[in-house]
C-alpha cells in the first residue's frame, strides 16, 4: 500500500505543477476544473504500476500517466454532453456549468494536450501509436453505445464487445503504455494488456452494478442514470433473458419511457424487476469469471511475483470499491 500511496501522490505532484492555464480563461478553466477533480486516477496509476514493476524510471513513466489522465477526462465531458449528465464526481459536469459549445471546445484542447503529453518520454512516438489507436477504439465503443439506445435486438455478445472499446481498452492501453515505458519484452507487455482487458471488462459490469445498487453521495452520479436514460446494460440484457413473457414486456416498454415520465417511478419498477430475477447475482458472477482471466493473465509476465504485488493489491482495491 505504501508503494501505491506514493505513485498516486507522486502523480498528484506532477499534476499540480503542470500548467493548465492559458487565455481564452473559458477554454482553460473548464480543463484545470476537470483534472484537478479528486477523480480515481485509475488509468496514470495502472500506467506507473506497470512502469514500476518493470524497474522503469518513474520521471519518464509520468508524461503518459498524464497523457491517460488528460485523454480520459476529455473523453468524460463529451460522454456528459451526449449523455446530457448533470453530476461528475459529485459536481456538475462542464456542460452545465459552462456550456455545450465551451465543453465541446475544451474537449478537443485536451485530446490535443493528450497526444502532446504523451510524445514527452524517449518512446514517444510509439507511445503516442498507443495512444492513438485506443482512441479510435473508444469511438467505436461509444458510437455502440450510442446505437444500442435505439436498437431492440442487442445481445450480450454485442454489449461486452461495446463495453470491451469503451472502457477495457484505456484501461490495458494504460498497463500498456507503462510497461513500454520501462522498455518490456513484447510478449510481457501483451499479457498485460491481457490483465487490463479482463480487469476492465469486470470494472465496467461493476459500474453498471453501482449505477443502480449504490448511495449516489459515495458513487458521484445520480441513482439509476442508466435506467432513466434508457441505457441497455449487462442488467437489463442479463433480466430479459431470465424474465418472463410478462416481465420481458414490462422490461421493453419501461425502456421506450422517457424524460417527461416519473423517472423515480421508472427506476423503483425496473430495481424491482432486477431483484425478483436475482440479477445482480448474475452479473457478479460473470464479473468473478473476468476476474479469474486477470488473474491469469497476470500470473504469464515473466517476472517474480514480488514484482507484481504492488499492480495486484492495486486490482484488489478496485474490484471492491463503492464508486
Amino acid at each position: 500500500m505504501e508503494k501505491i500511496k506514493q505513485l498516486q501522490q507522486d502523480f498528484a505532484d506532477f499534476l499540480a505543477h503542470t500548467n493548465l492555464n492559458g487565455q481564452p480563461k473559458e477554454l482553460y478553466e473548464p480543463i484545470s476544473y476537470t483534472l484537478l477533480q479528486s477523480g480515481k486516477r485509475l488509468r496514470p496509476m495502472l500506467c506507473l504500476l506497470a512502469n514500476e514493476m518493470f524497474d522503469g524510471d518513474e520521471q519518464q513513466a509520468l508524461w503518459p500517466a498524464l497523457a491517460l489522465e488528460t485523454f480520459h477526462n476529455f473523453t468524460l465531458i463529451h460522454d456528459d454532453i451526449m449523455d446530457k449528465a448533470p453530476l461528475r464526481r459529485g459536481k456538475e459536469t462542464v456542460y452545465q456549468k459552462w456550456n455545450a459549445d465551451i465543453a465541446i471546445l475544451s474537449g478537443d484542447a485536451m485530446l490535443a494536450m493528450a497526444f502532446q503529453y504523451a510524445l514527452k518520454p524517449k518512446k514517444g512516438a510509439e507511445l503516442a501509436q498507443q495512444l492513438g489507436r485506443v482512441a479510435i477504439e473508444i469511438c467505436e465503443g461509444q458510437q455502440m453505445d450510442l446505437n444500442f439506445e435505439t436498437l431492440g435486438n442487442v445481445t450480450i455478445a454485442e454489449y461486452l464487445e461495446m463495453i470491451r472499446l469503451k472502457t477495457a481498452v484505456l484501461l490495458a492501453t494504460a498497463l500498456q503504455m507503462g510497461a513500454t515505458v520501462a522498455g518490456a519484452s513484447e510478449a510481457d507487455i501483451q499479457h498485460l494488456y491481457d490483465f487490463g482487458i479482463a480487469m476492465g471488462m469486470s470494472f465496467q459490469l461493476q459500474d453498471d452494478i453501482l449505477d443502480l445498487y449504490s448511495d449516489v453521495a459515495v458513487f458521484g452520479k445520480r441513482h439509476g442514470g442508466d435506467i432513466a436514460d434508457n441505457k441497455k446494460t449487462y442488467l437489463y440484457m442479463k433480466a430479459l433473458e431470465l424474465a418472463s413473457d410478462k416481465d420481458r414486456k414490462r422490461l421493453e416498454h419501461l425502456f421506450t419511457l422517457r424524460m417527461d415520465h416519473d423517472e423515480e417511478e421508472k427506476i423503483e419498477e425496473v430495481q424491482a424487476i432486477y431483484d425478483h430475477l436475482h440479477v445482480k447475482e448474475a452479473v457478479e458472477q460473470v464479473m468473478l469469471d473476468y476476474d479469474r482471466k486477470a488473474i491469469e493473465a497476470l500470473a504469464a509476465v515473466d517476472l517474480p511475483e514480488e514484482k507484481k504485488k504492488h499492480l495486484r493489491t492495486y486490482a484488489e482495491l478496485l474490484s471492491g470499491r463503492k464508486k
